[in-house]
């Protein structure tokens, strides 16, 4: 294994940087790893250096960018407390601010865009939302076992959650003053997510789990696409 110094791994740092903001302001096609160096403060050499191509410093870029997230992500949910308030922090992590959004799906939607061409970006697309889906469906399978949640399919559960908040991140993308709605989709966001997983008050959830009864209620064919254990059987 190749060992490289802090001052390597500062350059190479300052290069996915510089590659990040470069792609958000202009796009992948429109941009140089000249334009990247520039950025950088380096010489296209030492870009070069680090990256043998466009292609691979993009690469390396997005995985980046797919590990920070995660970790992030991680982090959020660790600190709230219960399955409604890791939603929340979840939201009120992906929607930063107008200025951070707006850079990050630029960069993405050209992201998505090799993704759906070159096999090595699809590779990255696809560890990135298998790392967010593991991540909601934790939340999702403690939401269920506290009987918060609706008792669904805790895979597909997780994933129509990553449905809602691209949707409507991108929707907002595209509004002609987004600066001014953000807090309107952020809010909107929180709202939809929760409203598609909460038990609704007095009505029974699938399998036949009340507002106030245990998903131990709940049939064991329930239980299982759910993710939660067989209920203990009295002795």
């Amino acid at each position: 294994m190749v060992r490289t110094s802090p001052q390597e791994n500062e350059k190479r740092l300052a290069l996915l940087k510089a590659a990040f903001r470069e792609v958000a302001e202009r796009g992948f096609s429109d941009v140089t790893l000249e334009d990247i160096a520039v950025r950088a403060g380096v010489s296209k050499g030492v870009t070069l250096y680090y990256f043998d191509s466009k292609e691979h410093l993009f690469r390396e870029l997005f995985g980046w960018l797919i590990d920070s997230i995660h970790g992030r992500m991680r982090e959020a949910v660790a600190a709230a407390e219960g399955p409604v308030e890791k939603v929340r922090a979840l939201v009120e992590l992906i929607f930063p601010s107008p200025s951070k959004n707006r850079a990050f799906f630029r960069a993405y939607i050209d992201f998505c865009g090799l993704a759906a061409r070159k096999e090595p970006f699809r590779q990255i697309g696809e560890r990135f939302y298998a790392g967010c889906r593991d991540i909601d469906r934790g939340i999702v399978q403690e939401g269920m076992r506290l009987g918060r949640f609706l008792l669904r399919d805790a895979d597909e559960t997780a994933s129509t959650l990553r449905a809602i908040f691209d949707g409507l991140m991108l929707q907002w993308l595209m509004e002609k003053d987004p600066e001014s709605c953000f807090e309107a989709y952020r809010d909107r966001c929180e709202r939809e997510l929760l409203h598609y997983l909460l038990v609704p008050a007095g009505l029974a959830s699938p399998g036949g789990l009340s507002t106030g009864a245990g998903p131990a209620s709940a049939s064991p064919s329930i239980r299982t696409r759910a993710g939660l254990a067989p209920p203990r059987r009295s002795s």
